[in-house]
C-alpha cells in the first residue's frame, strides 16, 4: 500500500487541478458599498445577506463599508441591515463572467443600546446635550485586544494606569479615583466594595462597541458616576444567520491566546456564545526603565504575568409587540502577579499575588411597549466576586506574611419608564444596588497559617430620578433632570454603625442644531459619590489606616462644545469644568505608630477644566486618520492654597491612521502623547514622573484572507507595541511594558 500511495496522489492532485477552474468559472463577484442615506458616509460592520436557489450567504462591510462575495449564477434576494439604520431588500440577478456592482443606503433610525438605559444614534453623539461617544467594532476589531484595557486607548481624553495593587483602570478628563461607572450590556462591573474594577481581566473577544458619556451624567446611570460612564456591549448579529470566529496569537514574553465564538439569528432569537484563553509571562521591561528596587530581572518586569480564562454566553428574543428580552452570563477565571514598585524600598513595597480573581455575572434584561406612547426597559443582575490575595516576605514571592480572602455577592437593578407627551419625553428612572462583602484574613507564621480573622460588611445603594426632554425648537433641544441618591451601611465589620447618607443630583442641557453641519450643546449637573466600603473599612493588608468618617465626594460638572460633519470629516472641541468638593485622597504617616502607612481623606476639593479637540477625517476610501488631544489643568485645595494632583496628565493625545494597500494588504499605524504627570512620593512632595512627556507608537499590517479564499473570511496579521522601546511611567517606580510583537491570524466562517 505504501507502493501505491504516490499514484493516488498524483490522481487526486490531477483531479483537483482539472475541477478547480470548472468550479472557479462557475463563480462570479458581487461587490458593492454600503451607506448613510443622508450623508453618504460609509457603514461599518453592515450584515450582507444573499438568498438564493442554492441557499444563502453572508458577509459584513469594512471599515469604508464595501464588502465582496462570489456567488453562482443566478437570481438573489440581497438584505442589508446595520444597528441603527433602516434595514433595506433588493432582488438582483448575477451572470456568469460579468462582476456585479451595488450601492446600498440605509436611512438612520433611533434605536437602543442593549446597555438598556442609554439611547442614542448610531453616529456618535448625534443629538446627545452630554458628550457621547462610541467605538465600533472595526476599531476594536483592528487592537487585537486581550482585555478590554487594551481598548481604552480608542476613546479620547481617556488615560489607563495600573496601581500598585495590580489593578488597571481608566479614568476620563482626570477624573478622581472611583468616580467612573463601567457596565457590560448595562449590568454594574465595578466590585461594589472597591467601586472599581480590574479592566485587564474583563475579556475584549466578546466586545462588540463601546458607549461613553462624559460630563453632566443622565439621571438613569444612578449614583457614583460623576467621572463619566463606559457601557461595553456584547457581541450580536443584525441579520438572520450564523458565523463562527476563530482567533489564535501567540508573542514575545510568553504571549498566547486564542478564543472561539459562535453567533447566530433567527427571526425571533438571537444568541452568543463564546469562550477566550489569554496567557503571558513577565512583561518587558523597557530599556530606560532604571529603577532602584525590587527588580532582580534584567529584561522583564518581575511578577507581571497573567493566566485567564473566559466564558459568555447571551440569548434574547424578540416579542410580538416590539418588545425583547434577554439573559446572559459572564465568568472570567484569572491569577496575576503584581509588579512591586521600583522606587520603594524592601521594608514599603508590596509583594503580592492574586492566585484567584474570579468574577461572575448574570443578566436579564428587557424592553416593553406599554401603550402607543408608554414602555419600559430594565435589566436585573447578580454577580459574584472571588479574590485571594497572597503577601509575600520578600521578591522570591515563597514565604508568606498573610492571604486576604475577599468574596461579594452582589444584585443590581435598573428600570426605565418613558412617556411621550405632547411637547416631549419624560423618563423616570430607580436604580438600586445590594452588595455583601465577606473579608477572612489569615496571617502566616514560618510557613503556618494563624488564627482567622473574618469581617462582613454590606452596603446598599438607590438612586431615584427623572428627567424631560423636549424640543424646543426644530433645531434645538433641551434636557433636565434631577435625582435622590442615598446609601447605607447595615454590616461595619468591627467598626461603629455609620447614619445613611443622602444627596441629589441634576442635570441639564441644550443641543443647538446651526445648520451646515454644525451643532453647538452645553451641559451642567451635580452628581455625588460615596465613599466605598473599601475606603472606609479596608487596611490593605497592613498598608493603610482605616478611616470610617470619610465624607461623600460631591461635584458640579459643566461642559460647552461644537461640533462639525461633513461625509468624510468630523471636527469637535469640548471646555469642560470639574468643581469637586470633599475629594477624597491619600497621605502619608512620617512618624508615630502608623509611620510609613497611608490613610484617605477628605481634601477641600480639587478643580479640573481643560480642552477636549477630536478628529476624524477619510480623505479617500483607502485612507482614515483620526486622533484627539486634551488638554487640562488638575489642581486641588488644601489650606495652604492649591497642589497638583497626582498622576494627572496635563496633556493626552492620540493619533491613529489606517491605509488599505492593493491585494487586501492594510497597515495601520498609531501614538499616544502623554506630558505633564506628576507624582507624590514618600515625603508627600510632587515629583515629575521620569517619562513625562511620553510618546509611544505602535503598528500592524494584516492580508485578508478573502483574497486567497471565498469560503473563509478572516485575516493574518503582525503587530508590533511600543516600537521605541519608550519607557514610560504610570507611576512612581510602575513602568508600562516596554517593546512587544505579536503575530495572530483571525478566522470567521
Amino acid at each position: 500500500m505504501l507502493d501505491r500511495a504516490p499514484g493516488h496522489c498524483l490522481l487526486a492532485l490531477c483531479v483537483c487541478m482539472v475541477a478547480w477552474p470548472v468550479q472557479a468559472t462557475a463563480q462570479t463577484v458581487l461587490q458593492g458599498r454600503v451607506v448613510e442615506a443622508d450623508t453618504q458616509a460609509p457603514i461599518e460592520r453592515a450584515n450582507v445577506l444573499v438568498r438564493g436557489a442554492n441557499g444563502r450567504d453572508g458577509t459584513s462591510t469594512d471599515a469604508d463599508g464595501r464588502f465582496r462575495m462570489s456567488l453562482r449564477p443566478g437570481e438573489y434576494v440581497l438584505e442589508v441591515s446595520a444597528v441603527g439604520y433602516d434595514g433595506t431588500r433588493r432582488t438582483l440577478t448575477v451572470e456568469a463572467g460579468t462582476a456585479r456592482s451595488v450601492t446600498i443606503t440605509l436611512a438612520a433610525r433611533d434605536y437602543s443600546l442593549n446597555e438598556i438605559v442609554v439611547s442614542d444614534r448610531r453616529r456618535v453623539g448625534a443629538d446627545a446635550v452630554s458628550t457621547v461617544q462610541q467605538v465600533e467594532y472595526a476599531a476594536i476589531e483592528s487592537q487585537d485586544a486581550a482585555d478590554v484595557s487594551e481598548l481604552a486607548e480608542l476613546v479620547p481624553a481617556t488615560h489607563v494606569q495600573t496601581n500598585s495593587r495590580g489593578q488597571t483602570i481608566l479614568y476620563f478628563r482626570n477624573a478622581g479615583d472611583r468616580q467612573v461607572g463601567q457596565f457590560f450590556d448595562g449590568a454594574l462591573l465595578n466590585i461594589p466594595w472597591d467601586n472599581r474594577v480590574n479592566i485587564s481581566l474583563i475579556p475584549a473577544s466578546v466586545v462588540e462597541g463601546m458607549t461613553v458619556t462624559k460630563g453632566a451624567p443622565s439621571v438613569r446611570y444612578g449614583a457614583n458616576v460623576l467621572g463619566g460612564a463606559i457601557n461595553f456591549q456584547s457581541r450580536t448579529l443584525d441579520s438572520e444567520g450564523q458565523r463562527t470566529e476563530l482567533k489564535g496569537a501567540l508573542g514575545t514574553a510568553e504571549q498566547r491566546r486564542a478564543s472561539l465564538t459562535y453567533l447566530g439569528r433567527t427571526q425571533n432569537w438571537d444568541y452568543t456564545a463564546a469562550v477566550q484563553y489569554n496567557e503571558r509571562g513577565n512583561q518587558p521591561l523597557a530599556a530606560g526603565a532604571n529603577l532602584q528596587n525590587n527588580q532582580p530581572l534584567a529584561d522583564r518586569r518581575v511578577n507581571t504575568d497573567r493566566q485567564m480564562v473566559s466564558a459568555f454566553g447571551r440569548a434574547s428574543r424578540r416579542l410580538a409587540n416590539g418588545g425583547q428580552v434577554a439573559v446572559s452570563a459572564l465568568h472570567v477565571d484569572a491569577a496575576q502577579g503584581v509588579a512591586p514598585e521600583g522606587n520603594a524600598t524592601d521594608v514599603q513595597s508590596r509583594y503580592w499575588r492574586y492566585p484567584l480573581w474570579q468574577k461572575s455575572t448574570v443578566i436579564a434584561s428587557g424592553q416593553f411597549p406599554l401603550g402607543p406612547r408608554t414602555s419600559l426597559r430594565g435589566a436585573a443582575w447578580g454577580s459574584r466576586f472571588a479574590q485571594n490575595i497572597a503577601d509575600y516576605q520578600s521578591i522570591e514571592y515563597t514565604a508568606l506574611n498573610s492571604v486576604q480572602e475577599d468574596r461579594d455577592l452582589t444584585a443590581g437593578l435598573r428600570l426605565i419608564g418613558t412617556q411621550s407627551l405632547p411637547a416631549g419625553t419624560l423618563t423616570l428612572a430607580l436604580n438600586g444596588l445590594t452588595t455583601r462583602h465577606h473579608q477572612t484574613n489569615i496571617p502566616y507564621s514560618n510557613g503556618t497559617a494563624g488564627a482567622d480573622s473574618v469581617s462582613v460588611y454590606r452596603q446598599n445603594i438607590f438612586s431615584v430620578g427623572t428627567e424631560y426632554e423636549t424640543q424646543l425648537h426644530p433645531r434645538v433641544e433641551l434636557t433636565t433632570g434631577v435625582s435622590l441618591d442615598g446609601t447605607t451601611t447595615p454590616e461595619t465589620g468591627p467598626f461603629p454603625d455609620r447614619d445613611p447618607i443622602y444627596t441629589w443630583g441634576m442635570n441639564t442641557g441644550i443641543r443647538v442644531d446651526a445648520g451646515t453641519g454644525w451643532t453647538v450643546r452645553g451641559a451642567l449637573g451635580r452628581k455625588s459619590r460615596f465613599p466605598t466600603m473599601r475606603e472606609l473599612f479596608g487596611a490593605a493588608i497592613g498598608k493603610f489606616v482605616p478611616n470610617p468618617n470619610l465624607q461623600p465626594v460631591s461635584a458640579w460638572i459643566g461642559e460647552a462644545g461644537v461640533e462639525y460633519r461633513k461625509s468624510r470629516l468630523y471636527l469637535g472641541s469640548t471646555a469642560f469644568l470639574n468643581r469637586v468638593y470633599d475629594t477624597i485622597d491619600k497621605r502619608t504617616f512620617q512618624s508615630g505608630p502608623n509611620a510609613g502607612k497611608e490613610q484617605r481623606i477628605n481634601l477641600q476639593g480639587a478643580r479640573i477644566y481643560g480642552l477636549e479637540t477630536t478628529m476624524r477625517w477619510t480623505p479617500t476610501e483607502a485612507l482614515v486618520l483620526d486622533g484627539s488631544v486634551t488638554w487640562s489643568h488638575p489642581r486641588g485645595f488644601t489650606e495652604s492654597g492649591t497642589q497638583r494632583l497626582d498622576e494627572k496628565p496635563a496633556w493626552l493625545g492620540s493619533g491613529r491612521l489606517s491605509y488599505d494597500l492593493p491585494f487586501g494588504l492594510s497597515v495601520m499605524g498609531q501614538g499616544r502623547y502623554t506630558g505633564g504627570v506628576y507624582a507624590r512620593n514618600e515625603d508627600n512632595e510632587f515629583v515629575t514622573l521620569p517619562s513625562s512627556p511620553s510618546l509611544i507608537l505602535d503598528a500592524r499590517l494584516s492580508y485578508a484572507l478573502s483574497e486567497i479564499t471565498s469560503g473563509i473570511d478572516g485575516r493574518i496579521y503582525v503587530r508590533g507595541e511600543n516600537l521605541t522601546d519608550e519607557a514610560v511611567f504610570v507611576g512612581l517606580g510602575l513602568p508600562r511594558p516596554g517593546r512587544s510583537f505579536r503575530v495572530g491570524v483571525d478566522l470567521a466562517f
